[in-house]
């Protein structure tokens, strides 16, 4: 007997119907419990769209749409309030580096540094396994979406198990899959610039925090756990798949082949460079130019665009347009809860837990892991990550507490995934390397022995975060 699948169980109007019930009752609920007129509706409007992102039901920006469209009917809050997400700094900054992104991947410059390294590179898998780790590394502050990079990474991997012989294919494809998914986004905590979740804590951040946290000082105050995360990975790694290492056939012939048909560099290649080496001298001298990130990468991009490194259609198609609309509306979002004074509502009822986190923030990190690792099993990373910050990014900063030090705990558990619902670019790396086998089952096992090293990382950080004043 065929086995009944999940969608099979229930009718397709059931979730609907479910969906229509939450305004009526979130509503009633909170009005039987004393809470004024606007408060309910706020109430209601905002589990009517945690429903929806949790059952998967529309593209995740479109619920957070409607939000927006039902405080503005209702009168929640002035528009100035409610569309403040899309002029804020975050916004901005947000759009640019999308679009030094899209320059990156369109001009084919990482492309071609993909096949210089796989030139010089020794025959034997270990070599491959540190080069394509260290591909998506090198990606991770410049290409601003995991998904940009697991373009640049996936045919790499492709490519290099593509040169194997049959039997290195079958000893050692599992490790370079791995090690292909985990170097887009191990290290995306990291750096501002990394992910868009990492944009929508930095969205959520108070002006003054936003100020501080640039891109030098939160890789700063992020470099004791990324130091922490970058060891324990390579030990781990090298235990896990010691059986995995082995000499190769080289194919240096053969990419030197390839590389001697792109032709010399392009002048549209010679542009991403010059962009990339502008926006990165501009952050490394920002404490002498007092220039805001958001405006040298608002810069940068324009000067791009008018040199002519994406055409209008490309402009159109390589910019994530739905999560910017996503970004917009959440900031919106925030901006009417506090207005109409809930985050006040909500650091009143939870200062347990923000004294908590003033006095044992170690305790904090690991209850916060296990209930944030569980909810991720069942709800997307971006949705994960907007829920938890809007509820603890507040108490934090009422606690004394940077709220950065919160959500960077919540980017770097975030980042654990054993599931492609979990994290929607997995889908996409798994299709890009079709052609690579790979051991689900070992893939998760190993990605389980890194949680307790994550975990490490975080806690290790706390005296130094004391010391720069995060804590």
């Amino acid at each position: 007997m065929s086995q009944v699948q999940a969608s099979d169980r229930w009718p397709d109007w059931l979730p609907w119907l479910a969906v229509l019930a939450m305004p009526p009752a979130a509503f009633t609920t909170l009005w039987s419990q004393g809470a004024d007129w606007q408060i309910s509706m706020f109430g209601a409007t905002v589990a009517t769209t945690l429903l929806l992102w949790f059952l998967s039901l529309l593209p995740d920006f479109v619920p957070a749409l409607m939000a927006m469209l039902a405080f503005l009917v209702f009168g929640l809050a002035p528009e100035s309030v409610v569309l403040s997400g899309f002029s804020s700094n975050a916004f901005l900054l947000t759009l640019s580096v999308l679009g030094l992104g899209a320059v990156v991947v369109e001009s084919g410059l990482a492309r071609r540094y993909s096949l210089m390294l796989l030139h010089h590179l020794p025959a034997h898998t270990l070599s491959h396994q540190i080069a394509v780790f260290m591909t998506g590394a090198i990606f991770t502050p410049m290409v601003p979406t995991i998904a940009g990079r697991a373009t640049i990474v996936a045919p790499v991997v492709e490519q290099i198990a593509n040169g194997w012989d049959e039997a290195t294919r079958t000893r050692a494809s599992t490790m370079l899959y791995t090690t292909g998914l985990d170097s887009v986004h191990y290290l995306a905590p990291i750096f501002l610039t990394a992910a868009p979740a990492n944009l929508m804590i930095f969205a959520l951040l108070p002006p003054q925090d936003q100020q501080a946290y640039d891109f030098i000082f939160w890789a700063y105050a992020a470099s004791v756990t990324g130091l922490v995360l970058v060891l324990s990975y390579g030990l781990c790694a090298a235990w896990f798949f010691r059986r995995s290492f082995a000499k190769v056939p080289d194919t240096r012939e053969r990419i030197g082949a390839e590389l001697a048909a792109l032709g010399p560099t392009t002048s549209t290649e010679w542009i991403a460079l010059v962009g990339i080496s502008l926006l990165g001298l501009g952050i490394l001298t920002i404490g002498w130019h007092r220039i805001d990130i958001q405006y040298l990468a608002l810069g940068v991009l324009c000067l791009l665009l008018l040199l002519g490194s994406l055409s209008r259609n490309t402009f159109i198609a390589r910019i994530d347009w739905a999560f910017l609309a996503l970004l917009g509306s959440l900031i919106g979002i925030i901006a009417t809860m506090n207005h109409l004074g809930i985050d006040d509502f909500i650091v009143a009822h939870l200062a347990w837990l923000g004294l908590d986190m003033q006095q044992h923030f170690g305790r904090f990190v690991l209850l916060l892991a296990a209930v944030f690792l569980l909810a991720r099993l069942v709800i997307p990373l971006n949705q994960a990550i907007i829920v938890f910050a809007a509820a603890l990014l507040p108490i934090a900063s009422q606690a004394g507490i940077s709220p950065w030090a919160v959500g960077f705990v919540l980017l770097v558990l975030a980042e654990t995934a054993f599931f492609a619902h979990q994290s929607p670019y997995i889908f996409l790396y798994d299709r890009l390397t079709s052609g690579v086998s790979r051991d689900v089952v070992r893939m998760r096992l190993f990605h389980l022995l890194l949680i307790p090293f994550k975990l490490a990382a975080l806690l290790i950080a706390i005296p130094f975060w004391k010391h720069i004043g995060v804590l």
